[in-house]
């Protein structure tokens, strides 16, 4: 059994982990946000590393983050020290309470109040991005798979997270994309262009101009975020479909627990579910 590591020997492997979390092809969001709790619980370990140390850590982060923000930061530290092959070393997440409800998502309304904005905006593009997010589910960062030749098809197979998926465009969606893409003068390649030609616009300018539409809205701000239009889709497609095992497979999901999250309703739709039932 490994009880402990050297404090060098974790940093000196840091970048050879790096290299390999870029080899599975992970966002560099996620890497850096891994790369930063880890290097943040390096600085306050001692020169060798025991499970009491990782146990004391654990209650120091219980001190000064909220338990979601002391899990995240403790599965980063965990997936490093397994890679590293210091399993015994992890420690255990702290247990909350799961809260079945989804208050700070955006709503059908809401999603077509900001449309509404877009169009009077003139903001031709980041309405078109929210159609094909709120229509299709595919992330912000997965929109340069949206090309002329896949609106074409009606479909285009994206790979993400170690894993091909097929996204498919309704009938609709195609003829709407297919005129953005006849008034922009757009032939071929990435519809959604950023600043340099074929190239994707990146996920922090959606994110930028979903913010600014949602405000000319009215939108609460905390409703939107990289995947609320995607939540919108998810929760659409259970309402309309039903079929939770042909949603997972529209996100990429490996589990049916994680798409479970994306379906969950608000507390209005609660109250007003209940509502119906005349009792």
């Amino acid at each position: 059994m490994k009880n402990s590591i050297t404090k060098k020997y974790a940093e000196e492997k840091l970048p050879e982990y790096e290299q390999e979390m870029y080899a599975q092809e992970l966002s560099e969001r996620t890497i850096d946000k891994y790369l930063a709790d880890i290097n943040q619980w390096l600085g306050d370990m001692d020169d060798v590393i025991a499970k009491e140390n990782m146990t004391c850590y654990k209650t120091v982060l219980s001190g000064r983050f909220k338990a979601a923000s002391v899990n995240s930061k403790i599965i980063s530290i965990n997936r490093y020290l397994k890679w590293l092959g210091y399993s015994e070393l992890c420690v255990q997440t702290k247990r909350t309470q799961t809260v079945h409800v989804m208050d700070k998502t955006i709503t059908k309304e809401d999603y077509f109040s900001m449309l509404k904005a877009a169009e009077e905006a003139g903001k031709r593009k980041i309405f078109y991005i929210m159609k094909t997010i709120a229509g299709t589910g595919i992330r912000i960062g997965e929109l340069k798979y949206v090309t002329v030749a896949a609106v074409k098809n009606g479909y285009t197979q994206i790979w993400n997270k170690g894993k091909y998926r097929n996204i498919y465009f309704s009938e609709r969606l195609c003829r709407e994309l297919t005129e953005y893409c006849r008034q922009a003068g757009i032939t071929e390649g990435i519809i959604f262009e950023g600043r340099y030609k074929g190239r994707a616009i990146t996920s922090a300018s959606v994110w930028k101009s979903l913010k600014n539409i949602a405000k000319r809205a009215g939108i609460p701000a905390e409703t939107v975020y990289p995947h609320s239009l995607r939540h919108l889709f998810a929760k659409s497609y259970m309402e309309t479909i039903g079929d939770i095992t042909e949603l997972a497979d529209l996100l990429g999901h490996s589990r049916l627990e994680t798409t479970w999250i994306y379906t969950k309703t608000t507390l209005s739709e609660k109250r007003k579910r209940l509502n119906m039932l005349d009792l």
